[in-house]
């Protein structure tokens, strides 16, 4: 059995820089390919939303937000399974991302084991596979 981790891609779109790159790293030294975006706009215009497996997302970003980029990942029938990061615990924000396809929701600091393991799971639940 291969293992899904090491062989699709996951997106993650992060505007603050340190945040990003800690986040790469994190994905990469746990062997998992990883792809990431300083915008939604960004990543929506990359060759890599064709081949999405799972995108971390935060909802807070400059221009479309992370709640917005899941709504236009619904428009354009790309169900890819999402996990959200937020500093902010909000339970309308909450309710929406759940309504927008969001498998998990994160507050900020994210506990590392967590997000890999939402992150492995995400990889294994693939609409349509």
């Amino acid at each position: 059995m291969v293992d899904a981790s090491k062989t699709l891609l996951v997106v993650c779109v992060e505007d603050d820089e340190p945040v990003r790159d800690a986040l790469r790293g994190l994905l990469r030294a746990s062997g998992i390919r990883v792809a990431a975006f300083a915008s939604a706009e960004e990543f929506l215009g990359s060759v890599e939303l064709q081949t999405a497996a799972c995108v971390v997302t935060d909802i807070q970003l400059g221009g479309i937000s992370g709640l917005d980029l899941l709504d236009k990942l619904a428009t354009m029938s790309r169900k890819i399974p999402s996990i959200l990061i937020t500093a902010h615990s909000d339970v309308a924000v909450g309710e929406r991302a759940i309504n927008s396809g969001a498998m998990r929701i994160f507050l900020k600091p994210v506990n590392p084991t967590d997000l890999l393991d939402a992150i492995r799971h995400a990889l294994e639940f693939r609409p349509g596979q």
